[in-house]
């Protein structure tokens, strides 16, 4: 059995610090049109775009989520004309809240569901809220969850979505740092811990220096190892990739009929049992 895809993910070119909400939009366009173009079918656009790298952010924020349906009908028609799933990560504002969501796309351009950040970065509760819960959402080559920025450093979030059976997490960000090594580190072993591929979409800035945005957009197959990348440089990744390929567990006999792949031999021999310290409120 072979589930072949073609993903994309999106290192997003930051020009300068004061950029526009339209300026981010067309550029935006521009990224999944590309997608469109290398017969993707899924693109992932990092973290909040419509609003990053705008100099009168707390403006651009009110613009952004008072054009909140305007934005996504954009790209709706985007995502039907190039038969494409779609994950755009912008603010949105629901009663007297803000939540920092991740919407999805089908092909026809109609909006599945979303997914609301959970954990938020120091300071970020000033204008954001948190999400509560982790959504997975069916597509016709299998599951996908997203977290987004700041979730990646909270473990529980990536398993959660790996007991939910998920094929791809997706994982939009803005993060820099502490260094681009520390933050691949952390991808590439929810990779391999929950056996899924992961995703990540982030913003470049040229020439890329130790505090600026370092693009790398990349693609991490199960076994950890980063299989696209587009470096410290903006663009787009692309790759095809196998579902269903897997990775081996390396025993034999019976052991290996019980666990034919690493994912089997770690799910089926968790001890959830043990397991109470995790849920202990602080």
């Amino acid at each position: 059995m072979s589930r072949e895809i073609i993903i994309s993910t999106v290192s997003f070119h930051l020009p300068s610090r004061k950029e526009t909400l339209e300026s981010n939009l067309e550029r935006a366009h521009e990224y999944v049109k590309e997608a469109i173009k290398r017969k993707s079918d899924i693109c992932c656009l990092p973290e909040i775009f419509t609003v990053f790298g705008v100099e009168d952010y707390t403006n651009a924020l009110i613009e952004s989520v008072s054009r909140t349906n305007s934005i996504l009908d954009g790209f709706s028609k985007i995502a039907a004309e190039g038969k494409i799933y779609l994950i755009i990560n912008i603010p949105e504002k629901e009663g007297d809240f803000i939540y920092n969501t991740a919407f999805f796309l089908d092909r026809n351009g109609e909006l599945v569901g979303k997914y609301r950040k959970t954990h938020l970065a120091p300071g970020e509760e000033e204008k954001i809220r948190e999400g509560d819960t982790y959504p997975v959402f069916k597509t016709d080559f299998g599951s996908i969850g997203i977290m987004i920025c700041m979730d990646i450093h909270f473990p529980e979030v990536s398993r959660i979505y790996g007991l939910k059976n998920v094929d791809i997490l997706f994982w939009p960000t803005m993060s820099y740092g502490p260094s681009d090594d520390f933050l691949l580190t952390l991808l590439r072993s929810k990779a391999m811990d929950n056996q899924y591929y992961c995703v990540a979409s982030n913003y470049s800035e040229i020439p890329y220096l130790p505090g600026k945005e370092m693009g790398r957009a990349c693609v991490v197959a199960p076994d950890g190892n980063i299989i696209t990348d587009t470096g410290y440089r903006p663009g787009i990744a692309t790759i095809e990739v196998d579902l269903d390929e897997g990775y081996e567990y390396w025993a034999s006999g019976d052991y290996k009929k019980k666990y034919p792949r690493l994912k089997e031999c770690f799910y089926k021999r968790r001890k959830p049992e043990t397991y109470g310290e995790l849920v202990k409120i602080n």
